[in-house]
């Protein structure tokens, strides 16, 4: 597998661990990593109803469900099972020699301060204001 342009692999836990779907922090994201059939996938760690952790639910065959309001999920596909065209977000999944499953996520954009903000806000304005003239002011 290549890596896609602004994204990384990250290691994360073992495909032992993952045989329960199991909650990884990847690159700041929270992401739920499971093994299904031999096969490493990871989907986004937050059910699309209220946004909380799905791992802890009960999983059966990939599909797994929501332990707080019981929605269900494909883990192969991030399908939220009843609502079609509905998808938790899908990142792409391996296993490493190792047995370690890796998850390759987009990298996070570089955090600008506030400081760094209302200084690029201010410098906007000043280059926007124009001169002002004798009688607008």
């Amino acid at each position: 597998m290549t890596t896609r342009v602004g994204a990384s692999w990250h290691r994360t836990i073992s495909s032992e661990t993952a045989a329960t779907p199991t909650r990884v922090v990847v690159a700041g994201r929270p992401v739920l990593v499971h093994v299904v059939e031999g096969t490493p996938y990871a989907v986004a760690d937050s059910c699309l109803h209220r946004g909380l952790s799905l791992e802890g639910g009960r999983c059966v065959d990939g599909v797994i469900t929501c332990p707080e309001h019981w929605w269900r999920y494909d883990l192969r596909t991030g399908e939220h099972l009843g609502t079609p065209g509905e998808y938790l977000p899908t990142y792409p999944a391996r296993l490493a020699e190792d047995g370690v499953i890796e998850v390759e996520v987009e990298d996070a954009a570089p955090t600008v301060s506030l400081r760094e903000t209302l200084l690029a806000h201010a410098r906007a304005g000043r280059a926007g204001q124009g001169a002002v003239t004798e009688g607008t002011a």
